[in-house]
C-alpha cells in the first residue's frame, strides 16, 4: 500500500464514515499517526479535509478487513477524473480556446510556487499536532485562500507530486444543469441587436416544444435554418413586425417563448446529437462516406485468395478516335474484378460506349483463364509470374446494374457450374465494395463549360493501354493494409502481387478452376460464322488455322456447300475467335489477303462491323461502276473504229470444204502471220 491509495470503510471506523473514499497521505513513524485525505466538493468547488488516526488503530482496521482498498482509480484526484488516461502535458495543445491569457501549465506552475514554502517543511507540518492549522496560518500570513492552499498541498503530495495535479478544472465549466438554476434571465452571451438583458431562459416545456417541432419538420436534405423558420411560424406562433428603422423582428403572439436560432440549434444538437442531425441533413450515404467512423477493413472478412471478389467498372477519361473520321467516339468502359484478400486485379473486360454485362463477362473470362494466354490475344507478351492468378471466385459482389446479369453460357451449365453466391450492393453505396472502388481511376471534375478529352487511340489500342495499366497497378498499388504480421516477417512485398504469391504458395486459395473452353462458352459473345473451302468467315474477315484444317471440316464443306457454325469472340479483340466443331472449340486466326503488316488484324468487333459496312457499300457502288466502265469502253470502240463491238454474223451450218483444202488454208494463214512465203 502506497501514498495515494484509495481506502474505504464499508461499515465505518472511528472517524471514517461508510460510503466515502479516503486517500492515504502518510504514516508518520515519529508521531505514530496515519494521515488520510478526503476530497469532496461544495457548490461545485473541490475541497480537501485531513483525517488522522493512531497508527496501531489504523493497522488493526486493515488487518481485520474493516478498512479496505477502494475501487476508485489510483493516480489522479477525484476532481480530475475526467482527465484519467490523458497526456496532461498535451492539454494546452489540444485546447480549442487559443485566446486564453494563461496556459494550464503556467497556472499549475503558479500554484506550485505558492505551496513551495509548505513543501520545503512538509515533514515538520505533518508531524505537528494540527497540520491544517499550520497550512491555514501560512495562507493567512500571505493573504491566500486557505481552502485552495490545503487542496493544492494535499493533492500534490497524494498523487505522485505531479505538477499536473495542480491544473485548473476548466474542462468542467458549463456542465451544470441550467433547468435547476433559479430565475428566468437568459443565460449565455448577451445579444448585441436585442439588448444585453433581452430574452428568456428556456424551460423544460420550451425545450420539449423545440424537440417536438424538429421531429415534425425535419426531412431528408432539409437545412436546420428552414426547419427553424417553419417551426417558429407554426409551432411557436411567431410573427414578424417592422420597427421604426425598417428592421423586421420576430415576436411572439402569445405567452410562448421564441427561441433564437442559436438556442434552437443548441437544444437540437444536445437532444439528438450532431450525428443524427447531419444524417438527416445530408442523407445516410453522404454521412457514411464523409463523417461516419470506419467499422473495420473489408479485407478482414476473408482469409484466403478468391474467397470473395468485387467487380466494378469505370470509363476512360479520354475518348477513342473514330475509325473513319476525326470525330470522337463514345468512351470506353473498363470493368475489373479485384480480389478482396490481396487487392490483386484478377480480370479486365471492356465494352464500348456504355457499361454493359458484356464488359463484366469479359472480365470474368479474363479472371478464369491463364493471363499469359489472355494478354497474347492483345499481342502483349508476359510471363505467368507477372500476373499469376487464374480461376473464378465462388462469391462475387457487384452493383445493381449490368454486373448482376448471368453470363450468356449459364443456361448450358448445371447448378454446380454457376457461381455459388452473388451479392448486390445497395443502390448508391459504393463503400459496400470498397476494395474495387478504391482501386478505380479518379477523374478530376473541372468547373466551367462542359469539356471532354479526345485521344488518338482506337478502342482496341486503348484497351491494350488499360491492360498495361492493370499490370502496373498489380505491382505498384499500396497493399500494406492487407498484410498480416506473418507476411511482414517473411518480407512480402507490400503490393497485390506479393501478397497473392505469398497466400497462393501456401494453398490459401478458394478459386474454382475451369478450362479455357468452358470459360469461352460461358462468358464470351456468341456469333454465327460461315465456313467455306477457304476457311471461316466472320462478316468480311477470313479466319483459318492448322487446327481447323486437321478437323477436315473445310473439305467436307467443299462437297456440301457453305455451312453455318456458332463461334465465340472477345469483342475488343477479334484477332482470334473460337468456333465450335463437333462439340469442340477450335481457335482460328484472322488472315490477310496480301502479305502485309499483321498488326492490322488486331482490332475490335466494332471495327470489324464498321469495315463490313464499308465493304458492303463499296460492293454496291462497284456494281454500278462495273456497268459504267463497260459502257464507256463500248462507246469509245465504236467511235474510234466506226464499227460495233459485236459485229459478227451467225450461220446455222458449218462451211463445207475438203479436208486438204482446210489444211492448206490453215498453213497459208500461219505463213501470212509469220511473214513467210507459202506455195501450195
Amino acid at each position: 500500500m502506497q501514498v495515494g491509495t484509495p481506502l474505504t470503510a464499508p461499515k465505518g471506523f472511528q472517524l471514517l464514515e461508510a460510503g466515502l473514499t479516503y486517500y492515504l497521505l502518510c504514516s508518520d513513524r515519529a508521531t505514530k499517526i496515519v494521515h488520510l485525505v478526503l476530497f469532496t466538493a461544495a457548490d461545485g468547488r473541490p475541497l480537501a479535509y485531513l483525517y488522522s488516526l493512531p497508527r496501531d488503530l489504523f493497522e488493526t482496521g486493515l488487518t481485520d478487513g474493516i478498512i479496505t482498498n477502494s475501487s476508485a482509480r489510483i493516480g489522479v484526484p477525484p476532481f480530475l477524473k475526467k482527465r484519467q488516461g490523458q497526456d496532461l502535458s498535451m492539454i494546452d495543445l489540444q485546447c480549442k480556446n487559443r485566446k486564453k491569457k494563461k496556459s494550464d501549465l503556467e497556472r499549475a506552475e503558479e500554484r506550485l510556487f505558492l505551496i513551495a514554502p509548505l513543501l520545503e517543511r512538509r515533514q515538520q507540518i505533518m508531524s505537528s499536532p494540527n497540520p491544517e492549522k499550520e497550512i491555514n496560518s501560512y495562507a493567512t500570513a500571505n493573504k491566500l485562500n486557505a481552502q485552495r492552499i490545503r487542496l493544492w498541498f494535499f493533492s500534490y503530495l497524494c498523487f505522485g507530486q505531479s505538477l499536473w495535479t495542480l491544473t485548473p478544472r476548466y474542462f468542467n465549466c458549463g456542465h451544470w444543469d441550467r433547468l435547476k438554476h433559479p430565475g428566468r434571465a437568459k443565460l449565455g452571451r448577451p445579444s448585441i441587436a436585442r439588448g444585453a438583458l433581452a430574452g428568456l431562459r428556456l424551460t423544460a416545456e420550451d425545450i420539449e416544444r423545440i424537440k417536438t417541432s424538429y421531429k415534425k419538420r425535419r426531412a431528408d436534405g432539409r437545412t436546420l435554418t428552414s426547419i427553424y423558420q417553419e417551426a417558429m411560424a407554426r409551432d411557436f406562433n411567431a410573427h414578424s413586425v417592422t420597427d421604426e428603422y425598417g428592421i423586421k423582428r420576430i415576436v411572439s403572439s402569445g405567452t410562448i417563448v421564441i427561441p433564437t436560432i442559436d438556442q434552437y440549434r443548441y437544444q437540437i444538437k444536445k437532444a439528438f446529437g450532431l450525428t443524427e442531425v447531419q444524417r438527416a441533413r445530408w442523407g445516410e450515404t453522404k454521412h457514411r462516406r464523409r463523417n461516419a467512423q470506419h467499422r473495420g477493413k473489408f479485407s478482414s472478412s476473408v482469409s484466403n485468395l478468391l474467397e470473395r471478389v468485387e467487380a466494378d467498372a469505370y470509363f476512360c477519361e479520354d475518348r477513342p478516335k473514330s475509325y473513319i473520321d476525326d470525330q470522337p467516339l463514345p468512351p470506353l468502359c473498363v470493368a475489373r474484378v479485384v480480389d478482396t484478400a490481396s487487392a490483386l486485379r484478377l480480370g479486365i473486360g471492356f465494352s464500348f460506349g456504355s457499361e454493359t454485362n458484356e464488359a463484366y463477362n469479359a472480365a470474368q473470362f479474363c479472371a478464369a483463364i491463364s493471363k499469359k494466354k489472355f494478354c497474347a490475344l492483345f499481342n502483349i507478351n508476359i510471363e505467368e509470374h507477372q500476373w499469376p492468378s487464374s480461376g473464378l471466385s465462388p462469391y462475387l459482389i457487384t452493383d445493381r446494374g449490368p454486373g448482376i446479369k448471368r453470363e450468356p453460357g449459364t443456361q448450358n451449365l448445371n447448378e454446380a457450374g454457376v457461381l455459388i453466391i452473388r451479392e448486390f450492393t445497395p443502390s448508391g453505396q459504393g463503400q459496400s465494395k470498397g476494395i474495387v472502388e478504391s482501386s478505380q481511376r479518379r477523374v478530376t471534375k473541372q468547373e466551367g463549360l462542359p469539356r471532354y478529352k479526345t485521344s488518338n487511340l482506337t478502342p482496341y489500342t486503348m484497351a491494350v493501354r488499360e491492360i498495361r495499366r492493370l499490370l502496373a497497378e498489380n505491382q505498384s498499388a499500396n497493399a500494406i493494409g492487407h498484410m498480416t504480421p506473418e507476411m511482414k516477417r517473411h518480407g512480402v512485398a507490400p503490393n497485390p502481387t506479393g501478397i497473392y504469391n505469398f497466400l497462393n504458395d501456401r494453398a490459401r486459395n478458394d478459386g474454382l478452376t475451369i478450362t479455357f473452353d468452358e470459360a469461352a462458352r460461358r462468358f464470351l459473345t456468341k456469333v454465327t460464322v460461315s465456313v467455306g473451302r477457304d476457311g471461316v468467315t466472320l462478316l468480311s474477315q477470313r479466319y483459318n488455322s492448322d487446327a481447323l484444317l486437321k478437323t477436315g471440316i473445310l473439305q467436307r464443306t467443299g462437297r456440301s456447300g457453305i455451312r453455318r457454325l456458332e463461334a465465340f469472340l472477345l469483342p475488343l479483340c477479334v484477332r482470334h475467335i473460337w468456333i465450335s466443331v463437333d462439340s469442340r472449340l477450335i481457335e482460328v486466326d484472322a488472315q490477310l489477303n496480301l502479305r502485309d503488316d499483321p498488326q492490322m488484324l488486331f482490332r475490335s468487333y466494332a471495327e470489324l462491323q464498321n469495315e463490313d459496312g464499308i465493304l458492303k457499300k463499296r460492293k454496291a457502288e462497284q456494281r454500278t461502276h462495273t456497268h459504267a466502265a463497260i459502257i464507256e469502253q463500248l462507246g469509245k470502240f465504236e467511235t474510234d473504229n466506226g464499227k460495233q463491238w459485236h459485229s459478227r454474223q451467225t450461220t446455222r451450218r458449218l462451211p463445207s470444204a475438203h479436208a486438204q483444202q482446210r489444211r492448206t488454208s490453215v498453213k497459208g494463214t500461219k505463213a501470212l502471220l509469220t511473214g513467210k512465203s507459202y506455195e501450195s
